[in-house]
């Protein structure tokens, strides 16, 4: 044990138990909201520590080794009806008969670890949703500090909400929860919470050039890939930076994701020759499409660093690129012998390739060695 208390909190403390299945569509927004707060975070300057599932959907430390401040992140859509106090106090029978936590309760349970600590518990909704008490509009609402439930509510409301997580977790908490509770509204669309999301990657590549050459759609795609493969991640056994190196992103690992994308873009020249080639010898519609289509996580997987599956199947597919017959009277003919080689290596198959990628990374090596 270390003499950090939110550092041993997030590496050691028991992880609560998930409350039932996520839909697709809002396990999608979550990650497009994550997104969204990674960008502000980076654009922001200073030292931070984006989590996925770690003791709540997300949660952002000020620091990766000795973290000082906490804030955790629900967050929860809704088609139409707005959250009501009852709603988010309001604790369900499981199938035992036992109660399960309220969404404030368990949003709020680590208050009992984290006594003394600069921690915010910040429940997040969708724009379009909102809250039946009085909060900032969603045109002013801040994301990034939301507002105190405590100045959401009259006095009588706030001391309902008080009583009910008493009762819930066993002790009052009232004073650390008036001004570490908050409540925000999210700038994300529901019904087109992809599409909005992209257009912010976009606006961030665009400011100071960040952006030269990178597709933002591709970058865009890369992101979420790499959010997704944090929260199904589990938390390692280790201290917190061996936590965060697996269930979270940094300023370090973001700037390393944004020089990476930089370098691989100049191969969009090569993936146009591909398709052109492919184009001019007669290759099918359907085969073309399917590559096509399978290229965006070619790309995000180039991009990875991390990726050491990929990169040993990848250096195994070029290997055998250049053992290949190059009297192949086509570009995917050469591709396919090549793959067909690789398959047959001690170790290969690790990083799950499609048999569309295994194509694309030998035919874009080749392009790369031969411009």
């Amino acid at each position: 044990m270390s003499s950090n208390a939110i550092a041993d909190f997030m590496a050691t403390a028991p992880l609560a138990e998930e409350g039932g299945a996520i839909s697709s569509d809002r396990f999608d927004y979550q990650k497009n909201w994550a997104l969204a707060r990674l960008l502000s975070l980076h654009q922001g300057g200073g030292n931070y520590v984006l989590l996925c599932e770690l003791h709540e959907d997300i949660a952002v430390l000020d620091c990766p080794e000795q973290p000082s401040s906490a804030v955790f992140y629900q967050i929860k859509t809704s088609d139409k009806n707005a959250w009501t106090l009852k709603k988010l106090t309001n604790r369900k029978k499981g199938k035992e008969g036992s109660l399960l936590p309220s969404i404030l309760g368990r949003l709020c349970a680590k208050a009992a670890h984290l006594k003394g600590q600069k921690v915010t518990f910040q429940f997040v909704t969708n724009n379009g949703s909102g809250y039946s008490f009085k909060t900032p509009t969603a045109s002013h609402a801040n994301e990034a500090s939301g507002q105190r439930l405590f100045e959401a509510l009259n006095p009588d409301e706030w001391e309902s909400v008080r009583t009910c997580l008493k009762d819930e977790l066993g002790e009052d908490f009232g004073d650390i929860l008036q001004d570490g509770l908050m409540v925000s509204i999210a700038q994300i669309p529901l019904g087109m919470h992809n599409e909005a999301t992209l257009g912010l990657v976009t606006d961030f590549l665009d400011q100071g050039g960040k952006g030269v050459h990178i597709n933002p759609k591709v970058f865009y795609r890369s992101l979420f890939d790499e959010l997704r493969r944090r929260t199904v991640a589990k938390r390692p056994t280790g201290t917190i930076a061996d936590v965060c190196k697996v269930k979270g992103i940094d300023r370090q690992e973001f700037d390393l994701m944004l020089k990476s994308a930089s370098l691989v873009a100049p191969a969009a020249g090569a993936w146009n020759h591909v398709l052109a080639e492919l184009h001019k010898d007669g290759v099918s519609l359907a085969i073309r499409a399917n590559l096509r289509a399978a290229y965006p996580d070619y790309f995000s997987r180039m991009q990875s660093p991390l990726d050491t599956a990929f990169r040993k199947d990848y250096r195994l597919l070029v290997a055998a690129l250049e053992s290949a017959v190059l009297e192949n009277p086509t570009l995917l003919q050469l591709a396919q012998e090549a793959v067909a080689r690789a398959r047959k290596e001690p170790g290969y198959g690790a990083a799950g390739l499609s048999p569309e990628q295994e194509l694309i990374v030998v035919m874009m090596a080749f392009y790369e060695a031969h411009p």
